[in-house]
């Protein structure tokens, strides 16, 4: 029934008693030319394979069950989003999981590698997870180069200790704890034929497009973030994320990289056919930013045009149905006002609506873009008690920095020249400092880890969405505790403490505790020492 793989099928996956150290997660739809292959590849020597399918109207499930694997139907969540609910949901029994793609296959020396990590007792491995080498046959040969070999995907993991980040595409699995590298490699070959495969890049292309151009700026616990000095999937996001966007001629470019920077000359007709199928991936990628960017940009002049006045006359809402932006920039339908009930007209604008200009300087612009090469490799690459190093950095950009500050490396201040920090005061692990506005932190102050003091807001009653930039003003011997957010605009009183995961968003007295979203006051604050006592965490 499956040609050669036919043999080892018949032995069954059902013999999963006998191997109970591994289990397998493959996800599929419509995979009944590459389901056999990966099926074999694990047949007899793991624990139970687990199938979640998402509406296959071929023989990929018949294949599944006959080969005894466990079949789950599931509906798509997306690629990411689909693995996390298996992972999250399925009855895994073996402490190790290991994760295929159906047109993916375990060669005979990693399927050794694997026995041997799975056969120690799972605590006993000081790794949680392993990266697994993967080379591609396109055409029916192998890339060798082009970027694309070695080609690392952490797949081998202990069960509960890694999932995947929330991305609708290049999701990556992060993982609680250590991992490691295993030598031998994994199998990639897609027998659907290429016209699956372009249509397959076309999908990804769009939703490539729509992360760069919606979710520009994803931050989240499960997300892996951007760094230009972290680990190599660090790095790729941070170029993905903050350089990409900005390249021209993305597909050439790409191009350029993969044939002669990544040696793909060296897999000869076939690197440069695969080089030229990959790059017009990019240039897909760079159409469809283009076009949901113009999109944006006519719906933006659609709802100034109909701002604009004639002659100071008032314009009525229509009486048929009208289009708003949707999330995704398209125009979604808005339900029209009944004739019987239409609202007082709407104010006259004194004057024609227009685009809301940076309210940055080109000066100030040159000087935000230096800070961020500055604060991303001399600031935050510091060592930790280096204040006196991180203070002369901040100075050096127009910060009034006081003496004995102590500002963590992990710390975020967005605009240094509009900070004022007094004497001794301290900011700590991952506090972000958002002085689009003025913030005044005054002596002996503490901001502790991961609390935020957001200077700038936006007035939402206007379609140009205009920044504010509010101050924000600590009192001396302040205390804003772990995880606690203050608002623009807010003073808060000498020597009081705003709780942990707290917010203010109005003013606070001096000497109280406050405590709440919004914060309020629950019992007064009595400092005991010396007003000169040097705080000592």
């Amino acid at each position: 029934m499956f040609g050669g793989y036919g043999q080892h099928l018949a032995k069954g996956l059902g013999s999963w008693e006998d191997a109970m150290m591994l289990d397998v997660l493959i996800q599929t739809f419509n995979e009944e030319l590459n389901l056999p292959h990966a099926l074999a590849s694990v047949s007899g020597w793991v624990g139970r394979v687990f199938v979640v399918d998402s509406g296959s109207t071929d023989r990929t499930l018949e294949i599944a069950r006959q080969s005894g694997a466990t079949v789950v139907e599931h509906p798509w969540e997306g690629y990411a989003r689909q693995k996390n609910w298996a992972l999250d949901h399925l009855p895994f029994e073996s402490p190790w999981v290991l994760i295929l793609d159906a047109d993916e296959a375990v060669t005979p020396d990693l399927r050794r590698e694997i026995e041997r990590v799975c056969a120690l007792p799972a605590d006993q491995v000081p790794e949680s997870g392993f990266y697994i080498n993967r080379y591609l046959l396109f055409l029916g040969k192998r890339i060798r180069h082009c970027g694309y070999f070695p080609s690392w995907n952490l797949r081998l993991f202990k069960r509960g200790r890694a999932r995947y980040e929330d991305r609708p595409v290049h999701e990556h699995m992060i993982v609680d704890g250590p991992v490691g590298f295993l030598r031998q490699l994994l199998e990639h070959n897609d027998r659907r034929g290429l016209e699956h495969y372009i249509a397959k890049h076309n999908r990804y292309s769009t939703l490539e497009a729509e992360t760069l151009f919606f979710t520009q700026e994803l931050r989240g616990p499960n997300l892996i973030r951007p760094d230009a000095f972290g680990t190599s999937v660090e790095r790729k996001r941070f170029f993905r994320t903050h350089i990409y966007p900005r390249l021209p001629a993305k597909w050439m470019g790409r191009f350029m990289w993969m044939y002669f920077l990544k040696l793909g000359f060296l897999d000869g007709m076939t690197g440069l056919r695969f080089c030229l199928f990959i790059s017009s991936h990019e240039l897909f990628t760079g159409l469809k930013l283009y076009e949901l960017k113009q999109r944006a940009k006519e719906t933006q002049q659609a709802d100034v045009e109909r701002l604009m006045t004639s002659d100071h006359q008032l314009i009525e809402p229509p009486a048929t149905t009208a289009t708003s932006a949707g999330d995704n920039g398209q125009s979604v339908p808005r339900p029209s006002t009944p004739p019987a009930a239409k609202p007082a007209a709407p104010a006259v604008p004194s004057a024609p609506a227009r685009y809301q200009s940076s309210p940055w300087s080109t000066m100030e612009k040159i000087r935000r873009v230096l800070w961020m090469i500055v604060r991303a490799t001399l600031f935050r690459r510091s060592f930790h008690n280096w204040y006196g190093w991180r203070r002369w950095l901040l100075r050096r950009f127009g910060a009034q920095i006081g003496a004995g500050v102590r500002i963590r490396p992990s710390a975020s201040i967005e605009i240094p020249w509009n900070l004022y920090v007094g004497d001794h005061a301290i900011i700590g692990d991952h506090a972000i400092i958002y002085s689009l506005g003025r913030i005044t932190i005054g002596r002996h102050c503490v901001i502790s880890q991961y609390a935020h003091l957001c200077a700038g807001t936006h007035d939402y009653t206007r379609r140009s969405f205009p920044l504010l930039r509010p101050p924000i003003v600590l009192e001396e011997d302040v205390w804003i505790a772990a995880d606690a957010f203050v608002g623009p605009g807010v003073t808060i009183g000498a020597r009081s403490l705003l709780g942990a995961r707290s917010s203010a968003f109005g003013n606070l007295p001096a000497d109280i505790i406050a405590v709440g979203t919004p914060a309020r006051p629950i019992k007064p604050r009595k400092l005991e020492g010396s007003p000169d006592e040097v705080p000592g965490v």
